[in-house]
């Protein structure tokens, strides 16, 4: 997010087809993945056209090495340019300068005639597939919160400077089980509440981390009641608060915030839930470490 919300990046991503994919899919590392992958046209395209071309210093030739980077090319393979483990805003505005260079001599030579890179909302079409196929498709975000007395983690990162962000799919049934019947306030079910807490609690600011496991909820609950009607649909209060705690880390705080129920189209429109709370301790990929003291993060849960 760093990376690809910096202004320089978007405005030269216009550029491009932006896309991303697993890496161990593209570059396939065990045994098993490439036998089962041998015939795939992506690991062709990516490992052995694309990859034969690209300078050493910016394709590890390990094959045991991870490739994660960012890497553009066209649609044949052809190398324009790339960075290995790129990560920093810095290299990848040079990396896509570099590409476009390289690209319009292309263009040059082969006597190309190509067409406008169609410019759309990012992740437009898929958000709308997933708004139709589902009963809530929950955005979420992930930042630290300013701390007493300094702007700094204790790994040395600008509090606030990283977010993060993912998505959690709720289907129809688990959805509606968050529209209550009145204005007293009820307890969303169970299984619902385990997997907003499980699915959408994680400490992933600066990486990946597993979701939780229910029996790591150690207490709990989500409320909900009806409030006002207003020309849009229904207000739905929202209320909440958790103590999660695993071996290894522990998030606890409390939810606030609202949804809009829509009588019309009979769904959730709408929804502002932030989690705040006090997370400690670390996973194996979320680079907390050094960072592991208590500390105060927020996630936002965003339907629009």
């Amino acid at each position: 997010m760093v990376v690809w919300s910096d202004p320089r990046v978007q405005k030269l991503a216009r550029e491009f087809v932006c896309c991303t994919e697993e890496v161990d899919i593209l570059f396939p590392r065990n045994e098993w993945l490439i036998n089962h992958l041998k015939d795939d046209p992506a690991v062709h395209l990516f490992r052995d056209i694309y990859g034969k071309q690209a300078p050493r210093k910016h394709w590890d030739p390990n094959p045991q090495k991870t490739k994660q980077g960012v890497y553009a090319m066209m649609p044949d393979g052809t190398y324009l340019s790339g960075r290995f483990v790129g990560a920093r805003p810095d290299q990848v505005v040079e990396l896509m300068n570099e590409a476009l260079t390289e690209w319009k001599k292309i263009v040059r030579e082969r006597n190309l005639r190509p067409k406008a890179v169609p410019q759309k909302e990012a992740l437009s079409t898929w958000k709308k597939q997933q708004n139709e196929k589902l009963g809530l498709h929950i955005e979420l975000h992930y930042r630290d919160l300013p701390r007493k007395r300094t702007k700094k983690t204790n790994h040395g990162k600008k509090v606030g400077g990283h977010v993060n962000t993912t998505w959690l799919e709720l289907n129809p049934n688990e959805a509606k089980s968050l529209i209550p019947s009145g204005s007293e306030w009820q307890d969303v079910p169970k299984n619902v509440r385990d997997k907003l807490f499980t699915h959408g609690l994680k400490d992933i600011v600066y990486g990946q981390s597993p979701n939780w496991k229910p029996q790591d909820i150690q207490s709990g609950n989500i409320k909900v009641r009806r409030g006002k009607t207003t020309r849009a649909g229904v207000i739905i209060e929202f209320l909440g608060e958790f103590d999660i705690k695993d071996h290894n880390h522990q998030f606890k705080g409390k939810l606030v915030g609202k949804m809009l129920f829509s009588q019309k189209l009979k769904r959730i429109t709408n929804m502002e839930v932030i989690a705040i709370g006090d997370r400690s301790g670390g996973t194996t990929y979320n680079f907390r470490n050094g960072d592991e003291a208590t500390a105060p993060l927020g996630v936002s849960f965003y339907v629009k």
